[in-house]
C-alpha cells in the first residue's frame, strides 16, 4: 500500500529536507520516518529505523562514511532491500553514468520540478527505473557528443577522484579522505585524465566546467 511506504531523507540542507517532506505529504502516499544532514546521521538512521525508500543527495558531509559513489555503494551492500533515489544538483554525465552503472534505479535533478520526486518514488516502488528530464537530457546529450563515450570508461574510484579534485581538494586531501596513499590517488587521477583525453589540470578543470561536474 502506498501509505505504508517509509522514507528516509538525507540532504545537507534542512530546507531541502523540508521540501521533500512537504512534497511527499502532499502526495499522500508516503511518510518521512527519519532525516539526516550528513552521512554519519544517515547510517545511524538506517540502522535504527526501518525504511522502504531512501532519498539521498549525492554530496554529503560526514567523515565516517564519506559521500558519493562510495557511500551509495555501502548503502546498497548493507541495505539491499532499500530502494534508492538519488536527488542531486549534478548533471555531469561522468557522475550520472557512474550512478547508472552502479545500479541506482532513480535519479532526480534538483533543477527539475518537485513532482518528479513523486514519479521517482512510484517507479522504484514498482521496481522500475526513473530519470528526471534534466538527468535524462544530460545522458542523451552526452551520447551524441564526440568523445562522450569516454566517460563510461572511468572506474568508480576514478570518478570520485576527479569529482573531489574539481571541488578544490588536493591529491593529499583526497588520499586522506579515502584512506589511500597519495601515490594511489595520483595514479587514479592520471588514469582518469588519460581516459578523458585531457593532458593538464587546466584541461581537466575545463572539462569539469563543460560537463557540469563543478556544480
Amino acid at each position: 500500500m502506498w501509505n505504508q511506504i517509509r522514507v528516509i531523507v538525507a540532504d545537507g540542507h534542512p530546507i531541502c529536507i523540508r521540501g521533500i517532506q512537504i512534497e511527499l505529504a502532499a502526495a499522500g502516499n508516503a511518510s518521512v520516518v527519519a532525516s539526516a544532514q550528513n552521512s554519519t546521521e544517515l547510517f545511524a538512521a538506517l540502522a535504527q529505523q526501518a525504511c522502504d525508500v531512501l532519498v539521498s543527495d549525492y554530496v554529503m558531509s560526514g567523515t565516517d562514511f564519506g559521500d558519493g559513489l562510495g557511500m551509495l555503494s555501502l548503502i546498497q551492500r548493507r541495505y539491499p532491500a532499500t530502494k534508492l533515489i538519488v536527488l542531486t544538483s549534478f548533471d555531469s554525465p561522468l557522475v550520472l553514468q557512474a550512478l547508472v552503472r552502479q545500479g541506482v534505479r532513480a535519479i532526480v535533478s534538483k533543477s527539475d520540478m518537485s513532482e518528479h520526486l513523486q514519479h521517482a518514488l512510484g517507479a522504484v516502488w514498482r521496481g522500475q527505473h526513473y530519470l528526471s528530464p534534466r538527468i535524462e537530457g544530460a545522458l542523451q546529450a552526452q551520447a551524441v557528443v564526440p568523445g562522450g563515450e569516454l566517460v563510461g570508461k572511468l572506474t568508480r574510484c576514478e570518478v570520485e577522484v576527479v569529482r573531489l579534485f574539481l571541488s578544490g581538494m588536493s591529491v593529499g586531501e583526497i588520499a586522506q579522505k579515502f584512506g589511500r596513499s597519495k601515490q594511489t590517488v595520483s595514479a587514479q587521477k592520471r588514469a582518469a585524465m588519460r581516459k578523458l583525453d585531457v593532458q593538464t589540470d587546466i584541461d581537466l578543470v575545463r572539462y569539469g566546467v563543460r560537463s557540469g561536474l563543478t556544480a
